[in-house]
């Protein structure tokens, strides 16, 4: 038998950063805070995008910020930067996607497209 002050028994024993709880954690945290340095444009550039992203069929002039759509889209930028396909509503989630200027992809129905 064991003596009780054995590691495996101490109910204090410190949890490592490596658990998947804790790394789910991390990953999501910087994932919001890469996707508000964006909206904020603190990670690039200080203007919105000049030109027209074009989702299915429907021009945006001047893009900035979170563009929601409804459905799968299809999604063309004629803007001078590129623009992000995020996995969840509101711009949260994961980058999944970029489109460079001159490109057009398809965005999921969840997505939404994010232009800093």
């Amino acid at each position: 038998m064991r003596s009780p002050t054995t590691p495996l028994d101490t109910p204090s024993t410190p949890r490592t950063l490596d658990t998947p709880r804790t790394l789910g954690t991390l990953r999501t945290l910087g994932t919001l805070t890469a996707a508000t340095l964006l909206t904020l444009g603190l990670g690039g550039s200080a203007h919105a995008s000049s030109g027209e992203l074009v989702i299915n069929g429907h021009p945006i002039h001047d893009p900035s910020g979170c563009v929601l759509h409804d459905g799968p889209a299809a999604v063309t930028n004629h803007t001078d930067s590129p623009v992000f396909i995020t996995s969840g509503r509101w711009c949260t989630g994961e980058v999944i996607g970029v489109i460079h200027s001159g490109e057009t992809r398809y965005a999921p129905f969840t997505s939404n497209i994010l232009a800093p």
